[in-house]
């Protein structure tokens, strides 16, 4: 079979499904992101030749790709995205086309989705040859071989003033730190933004910037006192001033998680920890670190982010590294701003901040191969589990709280329930059986007769000789 793929990587959910909806059929599957889906990559789901790429009706732009048998046959439609193919290029299942148009005003004004058609043989209007994705893509591969694409974050302080966090969410943020303390200083803008970021926010917290001028327990005690222990705290070991060392390092540890509190991973540069610190040992960390090493330019974070296999993500003193602030340029709700990035996806994200659980709207795969959300799985499992009560114990039986169920019953049972129709049938039939044995028992005892007895048979007419 030929390789095929899904249009974009794991993480995403099916916002508009193939099939009717209140303004018509629809003829596609659309994708998107919870937080957003502007300036995410969409991939081939075969290979094939691009037959259309460019401004399209409805569409802002569209990539149109033709599939030679040989790749698997049929057109895809990639819809509200910006191509990054021409027109009779040759394309690989997999392979990156396009990302979704972040910009309302250039995708039919409508929010950042993927939408994504498929159709029989050629691209054809609406009609029988277009088919609904998903079945097709059943089994199908994850683009960039199956692993997540990175998640940004952002870290924010008094210096951004009241910041818009509703608008970083709407970008396609992930998660966020702000400013709580500065040696025994308190952020003016915490307060406002504890609230904000746990309004918008899953995954949030709050960083103390390390004034080595400040003892490490009267630091954590103002951090005490301005933030309690139910918030991760990134511990922020880059001060220009005074002696930093491993051992000062390790003491503002020990005092903050003496308090209670719990550790995102360590802000502290390479560069810092080299020419500050004298490259000191950091194996026994507790937690693992958070670099920064920026590139050059302004913009989206997608488009700035440096990949995976970027030096700033090498270990160093003998730690991983966790996060990696990549610029402090990135344009994010409404103003230039220190972006993060955490590799392998949501689920690396909900990690270092502590949420292992899974949420309702993470992707799983459900029973047929197809992604859906943690949410519509136990709902679909909820209906079904209701559905087989009913069967079982009678019309609206599910209704009924906790485990002391008094089945209603079906009329066509004697108003018993299945079980107790069973069990009453099964009484039934041993009372049968019970009886045909009896009856077993006298026919034995009458042929045992018929054989045993010399004048059994005596009464009957003598036979006629021919």
């Amino acid at each position: 079979m030929s390789a095929r793929f899904w249009p974009v990587a794991v993480g995403f959910w099916i916002t508009s499904a193939f099939g009717p909806r209140e303004d018509g059929w629809h003829f596609g599957v659309d994708f998107g992101y919870p937080g957003g889906a502007g300036d995410r990559p969409v991939h081939a789901c075969q290979g094939g030749i691009v037959t259309r790429a460019g401004p399209a009706q409805g569409f802002g732009s569209w990539v149109v790709i033709d599939h030679p048998d040989g790749d698997g046959g049929g057109t895809t439609v990639y819809g509200h995205i910006r191509p990054e193919v021409s027109v009779g290029q040759r394309v690989e299942a997999g392979q990156r086309i396009a990302v979704i148009e972040p910009d309302r005003s250039r995708n039919a004004g409508v929010a950042p989705h993927l939408h994504l058609e498929w159709h029989r043989a050629l691209y054809n209007p609406p009609g029988p040859d277009r088919l609904d994705p998903l079945p097709l893509l059943d089994g199908a591969a994850f683009p960039e071989g199956g692993f997540a694409m990175p998640e940004f974050g952002i870290d924010v302080s008094n210096h951004q003033g009241a910041f818009d966090f509703a608008r970083a969410a709407a970008e396609g943020m992930s998660f966020v730190t702000h400013k709580v303390s500065q040696g025994t200083w308190q952020d003016p803008q915490w307060p406002r933004a504890r609230e904000q970021m746990g309004e918008f926010f899953e995954f949030w917290g709050g960083y103390v910037y390390c004034d080595l001028h400040t003892h490490p327990e009267a630091e954590a005690d103002a951090l005490a006192r301005f933030a309690d222990t139910s918030v991760p705290v990134q511990i922020d070991y880059e001060d220009l001033r005074g002696f930093p060392s491993v051992g000062d390092l390790w003491a503002r540890v020990n005092a903050i998680t003496a308090r209670g509190f719990s550790l995102l991973p360590i802000y502290l540069p390479c560069w810092y920890w080299r020419d500050f610190m004298g490259s000191p040992d950091l194996s026994g960390l507790p937690v693992p670190l958070w670099n920064s090493s920026y590139v050059p330019g302004i913009g989206a974070p997608d488009r700035l982010y440096p990949g995976d296999g970027y030096r700033g993500w090498e270990p160093f003193g003998g730690k991983e590294v966790a996060i990696l602030q990549f610029s402090d340029r990135a344009a994010i709700g409404g103003q230039l701003i220190d972006v993060n990035a955490i590799r392998g996806g949501r689920t690396e994200v909900a990690a270092l901040f502590g949420r292992n659980d899974m949420q309702l709207t993470d992707i799983v795969i459900n029973k047929d191969g197809n992604p859906v959300t943690l949410a519509d799985l136990l709902a679909s499992i909820d209906m079904h589990a209701s559905w087989v009560v009913d069967q079982l114990a009678g019309p609206d039986s599910r209704h009924q709280p906790g485990p002391a169920l008094d089945p209603t019953g079906w009329p066509q049972l004697d108003d018993k329930s299945v079980v107790d129709s069973v069990a009453s049938a099964h009484q039934k039939i041993d009372a049968v059986t019970a009886t045909l044995a009896g009856v077993q028992d006298k026919i034995q005892i009458i042929l045992e007769h018929l054989v045993n007895d010399a004048s059994t048979g005596r009464h009957r007419k003598p036979e006629v000789s021919q």
